[in-house]
């Protein structure tokens, strides 16, 4: 008896760059509130990528991560990661 499930020809979600980008935004927020230059928060950021990414590749490039981190620190964390009391 064949299992539709077994044999799915369905593709990766089309929202997983957006996702990915988000967590960095977050991550980048919360190293910002923490204290973290941002030069160490964009070196922590493109280590945490390379390991998340070590066996299958791909992820967002340095060029990418390096914009979220400006655009965070360039707006003070805010609007990004979890709110602050």
């Amino acid at each position: 008896m064949p299992f539709p499930w077994q044999n799915s020809t369905r593709t990766a979600p089309r929202g997983r760059a957006a996702m990915y980008r988000r967590e960095l935004e977050e991550r980048a927020a919360l190293l910002f509130r923490l204290g973290y230059a941002q030069p160490r928060a964009r070196a922590r950021l493109v280590a945490n990528v390379a390991w998340d990414f070590e066996i299958g590749g791909g992820g967002p490039a340095a060029q990418e991560i390096d914009a979220i981190v400006e655009a965070v620190y360039r707006r003070g964390g805010l609007r990004s990661g979890a709110p602050t009391v």
